[in-house]
């Protein structure tokens, strides 16, 4: 029966990086951590006592002078020189949140400073991403007169355009953090860490983050008052958007733009986190990534950026309050064109078994470019691997991918790049542009390669926790010092920490949907209750007695009261499987089954525990069920969420 054909999916395993207990040790006395938030320093390759200090107290006497950026200085002077001979300034940026705080930094900033100042961001779907053509050509017909242009979050891939541009008597300015390539574009400044010239340590600046060291450096000169705590919202927002690691500057400007943004001075930030429902939540990382992202980005993916910067820099409520509402409408657009594209993209992936593949290379006709991006985040999530999904339109490709700790997609583009028209981005993230005709050879040289980098044995996920703890250990102290460590997010993962040798007690699943899990750990006495939001697919997982259940450490408050629980992650699977059952209970079980008329069997896993309860006054488990059918000779199973299918 195909009901009872089961996919093969990656094993779990779980890794856990050992560290010398002296290390250990010297860190907890001399910062008064527990060994567990030793551990989880560790485990970031925070380990020098001058970086754990900063990482504990990210305060902006640790920020790395602007100074270490090659071409500030000489960017900053060549805007001064505009503001003071009233040129023409256009700032050009991406449609994303960083490029939308990035702009509306340097908007706020330079208006304040008196400039003639104004702003273009491109429109996805007409023009694609960095420095359109439709922009060059408003130039040369006079339609755009500008004297300066600076880009934030493009520019550095686009040598010829910025050529046409300078021979147009307008100097460049370009501020990006993409990679860069060999050759750059000939601008008049180029601001970026990832020049093989530049000195900075701060390599993972984002846009919004290099736009606020900009402008606070520019403010050593112009010494504009009352701006810099604005401009760090800004740079908060898109820092924390764009996932670069929280760490050194990122996480100075992080920590403290969040506790700016509890108070925000910028109204329409303030009436988008009221129409989303959050007012009078603490806002932390999650709410920024998950919540306010989203509708920010909802903008350039199913209109124009130009609204979300509208709402950035609008002073009138009746304003801020109709563009917030705009943005969540076009929020809601957002999901239901994603949730369409996703659907057909995993249909066309398991009718042509491309998750097979080393790399996921799906498309379609006229796809949304704007939310194709967040399916191949999708995809590569449910499939665990790097994927790639290109929207055609008209024989043209636009895609985007997401790829995986283990490989670099941009690096693997670069080996395929004769079949590409136009790519550029990160190690796990980036874009192309191809004609469909190219699709299938570059998805093969793309695998191939791919094939050629990956261990070949790589045949499991590898799920690294920070520390194994002991029931006896998990404590609201544990969770409140953890927290400590908080805003959570690239390069500063939220802790993971694993349970082994523990008794699993009370399973059920709750929600008014029933997809969440619940159930009890225990251990030499201790017990702690455990949630799985959205888990109801790793039920079989949960009862086949895992090797160790990896979680988040989290708290639950009822009625006022304060408890510690654990949030579900994951679990590590055993190789073999040993697990003793009351052989009454084998026979009662195969009893019933070899009872039914139908050859199979279809229940609700929780209703049978009931009834085998009820008729023989007993006190079978659901994980003792699974571990007699995994036992068994005589019977075929699939454990589908809740339902239960058995073949006798």
């Amino acid at each position: 029966m195909k009901v009872l054909q089961k996919q093969r999916m990656k094993t779990v395993k779980l890794k856990i990086n050992e560290f010398d207990n002296d290390e250990i040790e010297n860190i907890c006395k001399r910062f008064n951590l527990s060994k567990t938030s030793a551990k989880m320093l560790l485990s970031r390759n925070i380990k020098s006592y001058d970086d754990i200090e900063q990482f504990l107290d990210p305060d902006f006497k640790y920020f790395e002078s602007a100074k270490n950026y090659k071409d500030i200085d000489r960017g900053c002077e060549r805007v001064i020189r505009a503001i003071n001979n009233n040129e023409r300034i256009m700032i050009y940026g991406d449609y994303d949140v960083d490029g939308v705080t990035s702009i509306s930094q340097f908007i706020v900033y330079l208006q304040a400073a008196g400039a003639n100042v104004d702003y273009y961001v491109p429109e996805r779907e007409l023009e694609g991403y960095g420095i359109s053509s439709e922009f060059v050509e408003s130039i040369k017909n006079g339609e755009i007169i500008i004297d300066l242009l600076i880009t934030v979050d493009c520019g550095i891939s686009e040598i010829e355009k910025i050529d046409e541009i300078t021979k147009l008597n307008t100097d460049v300015i370009v501020l990006d953090h993409h990679q860069c390539r060999e050759e750059l574009p000939k601008a008049y400044a180029i601001i970026n860490p990832k020049q093989k010239d530049c000195p900075s340590e701060n390599k993972n600046l984002c846009a919004a983050g290099l736009s606020f060291k900009f402008l606070l450096h520019l403010n050593d000169f112009l010494k504009i008052e009352n701006i810099e705590d604005v401009l760090l919202e800004y740079a908060c927002l898109g820092t924390i958007a764009d996932i670069v690691d929280l760490v050194k500057d990122n996480r100075i400007i992080a920590v403290n733009g969040l506790n700016k943004i509890n108070n925000t001075k910028i109204l329409g930030l303030k009436k988008l986190i009221e129409v989303s429902g959050i007012q009078d939540k603490t806002i932390k990382s999650y709410h920024i990534g998950f919540i306010i992202a989203p509708r920010i980005n909802a903008a350039g993916r199913m209109d124009s950026a130009r609204t979300a910067i509208q709402l950035m820099l609008t002073g009138d409520e009746k304003d801020a309050e109709k563009l917030a509402l705009k943005l969540e409408n076009l929020n809601t657009e957002r999901k239901e064109a994603e949730t369409l594209i996703f659907n057909e993209a995993v249909n066309k992936i398991e009718t042509d078994f491309l998750y097979k593949n080393n790399v996921i290379v799906v498309y379609g006709d006229n796809w949304h470019e704007g939310v194709i991006g967040i399916v191949a985040s999708r995809l590569t999530e449910k499939y665990f691997k790097p994927s790639v999904v290109i929207s055609v339109k008209n024989g043209i490709g636009k895609g985007s991918a997401r790829s995986l700790d283990y490989l670099d997609i941009f690096q693997s583009f670069k080996c395929s790049d004769c079949y590409l028209e136009k790519y550029g981005g990160h190690k796990l993230a980036a874009g192309l542009t191809i004609l469909e005709k190219n699709i299938n050879f570059f998805t093969n040289e793309l695998n191939t390669y791919v094939g050629s980098v990956i261990d070949e044995e790589y045949n499991y996920n590898e799920v690294s926790a920070d520390a194994i703890l002991r029931v006896s250990e998990i404590n609201l102290k544990l969770y409140d010092e953890i927290n400590k460590f908080e805003p959570f997010g690239a390069g500063n993962p939220k802790p993971l920490l694993a349970l082994s040798d523990v008794s699993l007690k009370n399973v059920r699943k709750v929600g008014k949907e029933g997809s969440h899990l619940s159930f009890m750990l225990s251990q030499e006495g201790c017990t702690i209750p455990v949630i799985g939001f959205g888990k109801i697919g790793m039920l079989e997982k949960v009862l086949s007695i895992p090797r160790s259940y990896i979680v988040y450490l989290g708290e639950n408050i009822f009625n006022g009261k304060r408890t510690a629980q654990l949030i579900l992650h994951n679990v590590e699977e055993r190789e073999d499987f040993e697990y003793k059952i009351d052989s009454e209970k084998i026979k009662m079980l195969n009893f019933l089954i070899n009872k039914a008329k139908s050859k199979i069997i279809k229940t609700d896993i929780f209703m049978l525990v009931e009834k085998l309860n009820k008729l023989y006054n007993t006190k079978i488990t659901a994980e003792e069920i699974v571990c007699i059918l995994k036992k068994s000779d005589n019977f075929q199973y699939v454990l589908k969420n809740d339902i239960l299918y058995i073949k006798k």
